[in-house]
């Protein structure tokens, strides 16, 4: 691996950062496409509904019109809390997996260090040098677990959570 200057670090920190700030506007415009797209839907239904009743003949028909308008369709606010925790889903995703991506050049970045340390330190500091290699080695494993465990909750929640729709 390459070494890398500390120019080019921060350049590759902003450019994470401006894909990870692009990757969260795109979700907000999704979620705002769907809002506009659930308002002009109500906005159409109500005009609907105004129409119907407006056209009632009698009371009876004006206040069965009035209650069923009244009840909130189920299944039409399931389908828009699906959407929203789809576009959540997969923009939370998208995040996660460029973070991944740097912390993995991170990683790299830091065994390539404590590697060039090793090969220039003084003779007797190889215990040392052991000693940072090893916490390193176990402080990647243990993140390593809680990515493992991280991944496996969210895959059971999501599984309760489709299975409460069925």
């Amino acid at each position: 691996m390459a070494k890398k200057s500390p120019e080019d670090l921060l350049k590759s920190q902003v450019e994470a950062s401006g894909a990870a700030a692009s990757k969260t506007l795109d979700g907000f415009q999704k979620l705002a496409a769907l809002n506009m797209q659930t308002a002009r839907a109500a906005l159409e239904e109500s005009t609907e509904q105004i129409n119907a009743l407006l056209n009632a003949r009698d009371a009876k028909t004006l206040a069965e019109l009035a209650t069923s308008f009244a009840r909130l369709s189920p299944d039409k606010f399931a389908a828009y809390a699906n959407a929203v925790y789809a576009i959540s889903k997969e923009t939370g995703s998208e995040l996660g997996s460029m973070v991944e991506e740097q912390i993995a050049e991170s990683n790299a970045q830091l065994a390539a260090a404590i590697e060039s340390l090793a090969k220039n330190a003084p003779q007797g500091s190889s215990g040392a040098v052991d000693f940072i290699t090893q916490s390193m080695n176990a402080a990647r494993e243990a993140y390593d677990q809680m990515q493992a465990a991280a991944r496996q909750f969210t895959a059971q929640a999501g599984a309760a959570g489709k299975s409460k729709k069925g």
